[in-house]
């Protein structure tokens, strides 16, 4: 439409001012939907308000605490066509919650503390798709059948005698199952240290601890087997827990009631790791320099026998006591209509959103005072501390793509259980617990180049800054390490001669540079080595009396290191390579070991200096692989 003059100018403000009156009135009538509904309530116990309890619309991410008296208000944010749930969770509280009625405007939610009943003779379940058929055992089928009055409501559980973690967590069972904290125990390498023996089986193939401590058992499965260690915290040997695992392996499918009772007797749940239903028995861990179960972690292995036999009697399943990180996990399905209920029995626990959290397994230290795992601290030191960044945040990043229908209930229950919708995805952590991965490490560190040519001598200045990592890097067992690796390269192919000091050191590996053995070339290691009273270095944890050097580089902190190069007088170009890379072990361990590890790029730079005016035309340098950029150096 084309305005011309004034007449044009008014019909222009007409439609200015009406679009204005149809914005307001859109956004009145948004704000009218968007408290479309106030729920108010209170929480109590049964007889007492409860203060500072969390409620929210089940699934949301907005939630209300309640006052003094447990009261509360809760705006529903978008109104319901039928029967939706209000949960209600409290730190040493079961989770609680019921079903609204849309016409519904007040409510009250009781809650229960969680039972102070302990179960000595506990048997941890296991994560993996393990079930019982029953219809392998018409006997315990009819048992059951008889001993349900009202006939079974909950009809998977006549095969499925028990439930497992595999059942309900599809997804995140899949990831853990890929961890390296389902590894805890058949790790080669971590049984490799424990035992004294190489990749092969061999025998007496030191370092091992076994082999310095033979009376001991060790603190190794106080995190590497804890379920196991419960009963027997710094005194649990590592290797008796994985042979039980080879002689009674969890059958990975259908299975009958007496293989159940076999595995329970071996403890075969054990070899699971850092466990799904460990991990979610954890009540409280100490911030301290103990290892896990022996002198950190708290557990709380409810007996719920009570609740058990009165769900038995129903036909339904057994109930399963769990921490977690989400005030809104409760046992009856949020589904309108449905009368399922969950095994799961939850209570929230705001350490599983925290680094403390963590620290039961990465902040120790060994008998002489010394960090035997000392990533936590390192952590609480940083800027990423301060900025209130928790390990959970990067080690269990939400994936928005990895959950079905955004939800951590998936596999046969979201059947019945998982409405469509239901959580918002980004909430939901993955539990694939990367570490030192191919993933993660190339946004660890950034490599800053400066070169400058004088008096026949190329002087190369590195920066190498730790600028996405919160913690030292490396971090961990003090086995890890990084090598920085300097190579200037001329269009021929050839190298520059070295004229600095700056080497990589022993541990980068001596021999045949065709196999990773990069000890003596330009370029710096950065590592945590300990000594003992000996005189020997890169000595391990359990040995080490004292700190040979430190060159790991904190969080956000840079390091600099210095190279010089000889530069003929006819040389027109210079590319200079430089490689960072990463290493989980020592090469003269790892050869020794006979383990076989891959050389993980953190980042790689090329900078390119002119010493003799310029070229017309830009010339590449030879393309050469790291290992034949560095050969040239030794031919």
């Amino acid at each position: 439409m084309k305005l011309n003059g004034l007449a044009g100018y008014r019909q222009l403000v007409r439609v200015f001012v009406i679009g204005c009156i149809a914005a307001a009135g859109a956004m009145i009538g948004l704000e009218a939907r968007a408290q479309a509904l106030q729920l108010s309530g209170i929480v109590i116990d049964g007889k007492d308000p409860i203060p500072d309890v969390r409620v929210r619309e089940h699934g949301k991410p907005d939630f209300v605490l309640t006052d003094s008296e447990g009261r509360f208000t809760l705006n529903i944010i978008e109104e319901p066509v039928q029967h939706y749930a209000v949960t209600a969770g409290k730190e040493g509280w079961l989770n609680g919650g019921v079903m609204i009625d849309p016409k519904t405007s007040y409510t009250t939610i009781v809650l229960q503390k969680v039972p102070e009943e302990k179960d000595d003779a506990y048997n941890f379940i296991t994560p993996h798709k393990s079930l019982v058929d029953l219809r392998e055992d018409p006997e315990e089928l009819e048992r059951l059948r008889t001993q349900s009055h009202t006939g079974f409501e909950e009809g998977c559980n006549l095969c499925h005698f028990e439930p497992t973690c595999y059942l309900c967590h599809r997804d995140l069972y899949d990831q853990w199952n890929t961890s390296q904290h389902a590894k805890g125990v058949t790790n080669p390498w971590t049984l490799n240290l424990y035992d004294g023996t190489d990749a092969d089986g061999n025998e007496n193939v030191g370092p091992g601890f076994r082999l310095d401590f033979p009376d001991e058992a060790g603190e190794c499965a106080d995190c590497h087997a804890p379920s196991a260690a419960v009963q027997a915290p710094g005194h649990t040997d590592l290797k008796v827990v994985y042979n039980r695992s080879l002689a009674y392996p969890t059958v990975q499918d259908y299975k009958t009631l007496e293989r159940m009772e076999y595995e329970k007797m071996a403890g075969s749940v054990d070899a699971a790791g850092i466990h799904c239903d460990f991990c979610h028995k954890i009540q409280h861990v100490e911030v301290n320099d103990h290892a896990g179960v022996n002198g950190s972690i708290t557990l709380n292995l409810v007996a719920m026998e009570e609740e058990r036999q009165a769900r038995l009697i129903k036909g339904k399943f057994p109930p399963i006591f769990v921490y977690g990180p989400y005030d809104d996990v409760i046992n009856f399905t949020p589904l309108p209509g449905s009368t399922n209920t969950s095994p799961m029995v939850a209570s929230y626990n705001p350490q599983y959103t925290s680094s403390d959290y963590c620290s039961a397994c990465h902040q120790h230290k060994n008998k002489h005072g010394l960090p035997f795992m000392d990533t936590y601290r390192e952590w609480k030191e940083s800027p990423y501390s301060a900025m209130g960044i928790e390990c959970q945040d990067c080690h269990m990043e939400p994936d928005s793509d990895g959950f079905t229908f955004g939800s951590f209930v998936n596999g046969d229950a979201e059947k019945f259980w998982t409405p469509i919708g239901y959580r918002d995805p980004t909430t939901v952590k993955t539990h694939g617990f990367p570490g030192a991965t191919e993933e993660l490490l190339p946004n660890a560190a950034t490599l800053a180049i400066d070169a400058v040519v004088a008096g026949g001598l190329l002087t190369v200045t590195v920066d190498v800054r730790n600028v996405n990592t919160g913690h030292h890097i490396p971090s961990g067992i003090t086995i890890r390490n990084m090598l920085l690796l300097v190579t200037p390269v001329l269009a021929s192919g050839d190298t520059l001669r070295y004229v600095g000091d700056q080497r990589v050191p022993t541990y980068g590996g001596e021999g045949d540079l065709a196999e990773g053995n990069y000890a003596g070339y330009p370029g710096k290691g950065f590592a945590l080595v300990f000594g003992d009273d000996a005189g020997k270095t890169h000595v391990m944890d359990w040995q080490a009396t004292r700190i040979v050097e430190d060159t790991r580089i904190k969080a956000r902190e840079a390091d600099r290191s210095v190279y010089s190069f000889e530069v003929p007088t006819d040389v027109d170009r210079v590319d200079i390579h430089t490689d960072l890379i990463y290493r989980r072990a020592f090469k003269p361990l790892a050869d020794l070991k006979k383990w076989t590890q891959k050389d993980m790029a953190v980042a790689s730079d090329v900078t390119t200096v002119r010493p003799v005016g310029q070229l017309e035309v830009s010339t590449p340098s030879k393309g050469l692989s790291l290992r034949d950029r560095l050969r040239s150096y030794f031919d």
